[in-house]
């Protein structure tokens, strides 16, 4: 006597064939997102700048995989400022290091939140990274200028403040290393 056996199929969610085209869709945009988050971490506006400009997703996909990376915590632009300031610390003055995440398009609720808790971690450690930026750059500028000269230490002056160093620090500074006559 034969035995009856009767086949079951069990739809595997992962298998692309099974999924309607939204889904795949939606499936296609997490792919991406993800690929494009292993090279770089990027903020939520960069990311969705990426995804847009392909014209190959919804606004609806977007959403979606957006809140789907921030729920697996993916894509969170509290911790890229903060390794953002921790990675540049030393290198560039906290105003440039701000304006620099700013145009990168972290939210300036994470951002204030990331440099407070930058700020307090350095009192912690009683470091003063932004000092130590400006020492490098005084050094760096100094080289190829006469501070001898007003107009060179001017100069001096000027270019740092461009580079976000505040005007009382960047004196005392100057103060410090004696380029002052």
């Amino acid at each position: 006597m034969k035995e009856w056996k009767e086949e079951i199929t069990v739809r595997n969610p992962l298998e692309r064939a099974s999924l309607s085209t939204e889904e795949k869709l939606l499936q296609r945009c997490k792919e991406r997102s993800l690929y494009l988050l292993s090279g770089t971490a990027k903020t939520e506006r960069r990311l969705r700048e990426k995804l847009v400009k392909s014209e190959r997703y919804t606004e609806d996909v977007i959403e979606k995989t957006i809140a789907f990376l921030k729920d697996y915590d993916y894509l969170n632009d509290y911790h890229y400022a903060l390794r953002y300031l921790e990675e540049n610390a030393g290198k560039r003055s906290l105003l440039n290091m701000k304006s620099k995440l700013f145009l990168r398009g972290v939210d300036s609720v994470s951002l204030e939140r990331a440099i407070a808790d930058f700020r307090e971690k350095q009192r912690e450690e009683e470091t003063n990274p932004e000092r130590e930026a400006l020492k490098k750059w005084i050094e760096k500028k100094s080289r190829s200028l006469d501070l001898s000269d007003r107009k060179d230490r001017e100069k001096l002056l000027a270019s740092l403040m461009r580079k976000g160093f505040s005007y009382s620090l960047i004196r005392e500074m100057m103060d410090i290393e004696d380029f002052e006559s």
